[in-house]
């Protein structure tokens, strides 16, 4: 009966410690893993136009577009694709809106506390930087900058924040 109980006791202590071990942290690179829609990305820029001189242009754009981020293999990619709206009349007489349609594939990592989000283009080498605002398992907040092609003589930055859903 003693050797009963003994071997009881070990068995449950076992148990014990099994159960008392540490839960995976989730980081947030798990959090990123997966398919995201652009469900609503606010811009805000300003570009140098001869003659009427240097022009703000801000708004919002709702459904721009996805990002897929793999994990762990820190692949990544995306369609981002958008209008600027265009509220000078004398700038809008000539075009209303300015397309953005960016399409890439790369890779991405985290630095900073896993805040900043860093996506390398792998066809062009292009850096882009995020903030990494806030991110939950089915909700995700960036800022950044989008540096967009040459279209009119001109290549804006665009400052960008983004929601994203899975």
């Amino acid at each position: 009966m003693k050797i009963f109980l003994k071997i009881i006791t070990i068995i449950s202590f076992g148990f014990l410690i099994e159960s008392c071990k540490k839960d995976k942290e989730i980081t947030n690179s798990d959090l990123l893993n997966g398919d995201w829609n652009i469900t609503n990305l606010e811009y805000d820029t300003q570009i140098e136009i001869p003659v009427v001189g240097t022009q703000s242009f801000t708004g919002e754009a709702n459904d721009a577009g996805f990002w897929s981020f793999q994990y762990p293999e820190n692949t990544c990619s995306n369609t981002l694709s958008f209008a600027v709206t265009i509220d000078n009349p004398l700038i809008s007489a000539i075009f209303d809106s300015i397309p953005i349609d960016i399409n890439s594939n790369g890779t991405w990592e985290l630095s900073n506390n896993d805040n900043t989000l860093t996506i390398t283009d792998e066809q062009t080498g292009a850096v882009s930087n995020y903030q990494i605002l806030s991110i939950q398992e089915n909700i995700c907040f960036l800022e950044g900058q989008i540096q967009v092609e040459e279209m009119f003589g001109f290549s804006p930055v665009v400052d960008i924040e983004l929601r994203l859903n899975k």
